[in-house]
């Protein structure tokens, strides 16, 4: 934990001031930040990041990556939410299924207005 807290340090420092020993410390950070991230990686995902030079340039991509995949599994979750239906059948396993679906919006940090869950429950009701 110690290196990485130095190899920031020093990436930090040698940015701010931009001294000729502090360019030799940026080298040494970036080249130890790289080696760190691409050890923690798979082998799938270490032959596609092995190209990358720069530390940031791995993070920066890693980063883009998995967010964009967070973002499309909330989509699909709020989808599958937002097309649930109530069909003629008994009331109460349908309530249930809309609970789970409210839970996996909870478990993936996915936070609706109250106002908004219950409006749509409301909508999805069957007339009678």
């Amino acid at each position: 934990m110690a290196q990485k807290t130095d190899t920031i340090y020093y990436m930090r420092r040698a940015e701010t001031t931009g001294g000729e020993k502090d360019g030799y410390n940026i080298l040494i950070a970036n080249k130890v930040c790289r080696h760190t991230l691409l050890s923690a990686l798979s082998n799938d995902l270490f032959d596609v990041y092995c190209s990358y030079k720069e530390s940031k340039e791995i993070w920066d991509s890693l980063i883009l990556k998995y967010t964009t995949e967070d973002v499309i599994k909330q989509r699909f979750i709020i989808a599958n939410y937002y097309h649930w239906t109530i069909i003629s059948r008994y009331l109460r396993v349908q309530i249930n299924e809309y609970h789970k679906l409210l839970e996996d919006l909870k478990t993936k940090n996915i936070s609706l207005p109250d106002e908004f869950v219950s409006e749509l429950l409301i909508e999805k009701l069957l007339e009678s």
